[in-house]
């Protein structure tokens, strides 16, 4: 069985990254340990690793080199690299022998030009010989492999792409009675049209564009809802245009919740106003849950929804789309289960956890089984010429 040690700096609750990386961490097919190196908030699942012995905390540089040699010690010759900051570490991690996979969970190309000006991208590509420290990278999508090749100038073949995967056991399609219990439960009324958004209160989300194209849509009927879930630094701002609107009942956010698969699953549709998204593991959730999405943007939300087979695709920043998209779907029950599903089997055929642990196990296999694709010394010698 591989041995491989997780190294990440982000495991904060609500965020689609902790999931994929618990799922991987305590997947039957690997023997998993962790090295937790940040400093936020801690998803309760990682609290209990950390108290198991399963995961260790190394803030500091020091901590991490004495946690790597313990997992090399250990007989752990893997290192799976998820943290936007885990350079040094990886280059420990060589050090002492580790061949290293790293995931590209976060990073997109904003109207297609790079954050940072060309020359200095070059600079650091010449300097760090296109990150000689990692075996292979790992993006969730393509977006995020455009994003890696534009930033590090990595070459196509060391580049997998393998999406985030879901529990599609866990996620559900709840219909009849169950579904009516659930609504009950969450204090909605059984003839709502409930549409759901989940993601941080932050304003890469847009949820001040969902708020206004909800309520500027046109013949709104009076059952429709508008659900939103997270918690961040504008819910001051978005419960102050929901008053604007004077929608106060029609739009609620009940802050971030630990059973999103139950509040998905009582819901009719997910609408996803972020455009600058990676993947964007709640589409695939709700899809899971048998319900249609309605996505915004060509980034990775783009890759998942099929437009007008799972779901409808809006491609620009407009409101008007969105709200007509709104419309569309709350008047139409039978586009919404015919959407919902296909969005299901989708799910099960693409974006379940035993495809993503498949393609994970065979780049494990791939990269431990190989030469290594340049040694400590070679890249020095490249590097110094």
């Amino acid at each position: 069985m591989v041995k491989v040690c997780h190294i990440f700096d982000n495991a904060r609750p609500g965020v689609g990254v902790t999931q994929v990386i618990y799922d991987l961490m305590t997947a039957q097919d690997f023997e998993c340990r962790g090295i937790f190196t940040g400093r936020t908030e801690l998803d309760p699942r990682f609290t209990r690793l950390i108290s198991q012995g399963v995961v260790k905390v190394a803030t500091s540089p020091a901590e991490r080199v004495r946690a790597l040699v313990a997992m090399k010690r250990d007989g752990f010759g893997l290192l799976h690299a998820h943290g936007r900051k885990s350079a040094w570490a990886c280059i420990c991690a060589r050090l002492l022998g580790f061949r290293v996979v790293r995931t590209q969970h976060f990073g997109t190309l904003v109207n297609e030009v790079q954050k940072r000006p060309a020359r200095l991208a070059k600079i650091r590509n010449i300097v760090t010989r296109k990150t000689w420290w990692v075996d292979h990278w790992a993006a969730v999508s393509k977006t995020s492999k455009s994003y890696l090749q534009s930033r590090w100038d990595i070459p196509d073949d060391r580049i997998s792409i393998i999406y985030n995967g879901i529990d599609t056991e866990t996620f559900v399609p709840r219909a009849g009675s169950c579904q009516r219990a659930l609504r009950s439960e969450l204090g909605w009324d059984e003839d709502w049209i409930v549409l759901i958004s989940v993601g941080s209160l932050v304003a890469r989300k847009r949820h001040s564009q969902l708020i206004a194209a909800f309520a500027e849509m046109p013949e709104r009927p009076a059952n429709a809802r508008l659900i939103i879930l997270g918690e961040g630094s504008e819910r001051a701002q978005l419960e102050n245009l929901v008053a604007a609107y004077g929608l106060s009942q029609e739009i609620r956010l009940p802050g971030r919740q630990t059973d999103v698969c139950n509040w998905l699953a009582a819901s009719d549709i997910l609408v996803h106003s972020a455009l600058d998204e990676a993947f964007g593991l709640v589409i695939v959730e709700a899809m899971a849950c048998g319900k249609p999405t309605i996505a915004t943007g060509d980034k990775g939300p783009a890759e998942i929804v099929d437009n007008g087979k799972t779901g409808l695709l809006i491609p620009g920043e407009e409101r008007a789309p969105l709200s007509d998209a709104m419309s569309c779907l709350i008047s139409d029950g039978a586009l919404r289960f015919g959407l919902g599903q296909a969005a299901r089997n989708e799910a099960i055929r693409r974006f379940s956890l035993s495809v993503m642990g498949r393609e994970y196990a065979a780049l494990y296999k791939n990269i431990t089984s190989s030469p290594q694709r340049m040694t400590v010394r070679k890249a020095a010698a490249n590097w110094l010429q």
